[in-house]
């Protein structure tokens, strides 16, 4: 009877474990469209580019017609047209399908609501993953309050981006991996095709060291995921790469942004594009060095640093991009044993360096000094990878 029992407690654990999932988005749907969203709150923000591309797949348009895209956005509210098509790969425009089933105002606030269900889902996996016990409540309350006040999370919810399902993809690649599930964390891994322009350096970079350290599983699986997502989105448009292909201004470098580019116009305005090609050059050198030279690094530490390199060096990135450097933070607060010292560390990279940036940017009207914030987590990240306990190896118990 007692064997019989235990996968009953078992069932019923997981069912309970959903319905308060479901309950908790529904509330916080609830509470994003009486705070945030409304009815028309959200025409003008980023959200409206997933939005309207998951409407007109339902509708059975093409998104990459410019004849169809500013007049679809218009029909729906929105007055902002940044783009003259959908600036989103097709296979990102279906994820979206059950959000843009619904009018605009719930969409949103589904969607904010999924995006703060993934980012604490994706901060559960990382902790779960790396820190051998529960967190004492002292800790749980820290990092909870500054993951969700970091600067990133807020300005992302404020735009309704999609950089928190990434952020959750990426955390469950490093729990597959951490569970010696290497062929499903490639499939995962497949999925920052999402949203490509953070990973311009990172697809390259890690995807060399996978193959230098024959890390045959997760490529097959990177593979298998990549291949049916193409044959997927291809059945259901039929020639839409090369229209997106044409998508040009998220490939452009923006001298404004928070990289090495906006730091290099910043430096040498005149000269800017040569400062940031050599800037480019020496992360891209220091990267390697790194991750080729140290057979003792894992998943673990190359991956977030080929990441912040990545966010370093793409030619568009925002400091919304900058969600996803809650991956080697929080992995460095949880490899430091001294835990006065890892909340300090935990403190200065999540809260006082992220506004203290965006303070310099309200006073000089411009953000390219919240470079200093991948650059710092870098540095850390680089220490105690390169340590005689790299972040990998030094699970904490």
């Amino acid at each position: 009877m007692a064997t019989l029992e235990a996968p009953k407690n078992k069932s019923q654990q997981k069912g309970l474990v959903i319905l308060f999932i479901i309950v908790v988005f529904g509330l916080l749907t609830w509470g994003m469209y009486e705070m945030l969203t409304g009815p028309a709150r959200y025409n003008n923000r980023d959200f409206m580019s997933l939005f309207a591309g998951g409407k007109a797949i339902l509708r059975g348009l093409d998104p990459y017609d410019p004849a169809v895209w500013n007049p679809l956005r218009a029909e729906l509210g929105s007055t902002w047209m940044p783009d003259d098509r959908a600036p989103f790969p097709l296979w990102t425009l279906m994820l979206v399908l059950p959000f843009a089933a619904l009018d605009l105002g719930w969409a949103a606030a589904a969607w904010l609501a999924f995006s703060l269900c993934v980012l604490g889902g994706g901060m559960f996996l990382l902790i779960n993953a790396y820190y051998s016990k529960p967190l004492p409540v002292a800790e749980f309350a820290l990092v909870a309050l500054f993951t969700f006040t970091y600067r990133a999370v807020l300005v992302s919810m404020n735009n309704g981006q999609i950089t928190f399902l990434l952020f959750f993809l990426l955390a469950l690649f490093l729990w597959l991996v951490r569970r010696e599930r290497p062929f499903l964390a490639g499939i995962i891994l497949a999925f920052v095709i999402i949203k490509p322009n953070p990973f311009v350096l990172f697809v390259p970079a890690f995807g060399l060291w996978l193959l230098w350290r024959r890390r045959w599983q997760i490529i097959a699986g990177a593979a298998t995921g990549g291949l049916a997502m193409f044959a997927i989105s291809w059945l259901v448009l039929p020639g839409w790469l090369s229209e997106w292909l044409n998508v040009t201004g998220k490939t452009e470098v923006t001298a404004i942004t928070p990289t090495v580019w906006g730091l290099a116009y910043e430096i040498l305005p005149e000269w800017g594009a040569v400062l940031g090609l050599i800037f480019v050059a020496v992360v891209t050198a220091v990267l390697g060095l790194i991750i080729f030279r140290n057979q003792r690094l894992t998943e673990t530490e190359v991956m977030p640093l080929a990441l912040i390199a990545s966010i370093l060096t793409t030619p568009y990135a925002w400091v919304y991009e900058h969600l996803l450097l809650l991956i080697p933070c929080t992995l460095i607060y949880l490899a430091i044993k001294q835990r006065g010292i890892a909340a300090l560390v935990w403190l200065l990279t999540v809260f006082i360096l992220p506004w203290g940036t965006f303070w310099l940017a309200e006073n000089r009207a411009s953000d390219t000094f919240t470079v200093l914030v991948p650059l710092f987590v870098a540095a850390i990240f680089i220490y105690y990878s390169l340590s005689e306990s790299p972040v990998g190896h030094d699970t904490i118990t």
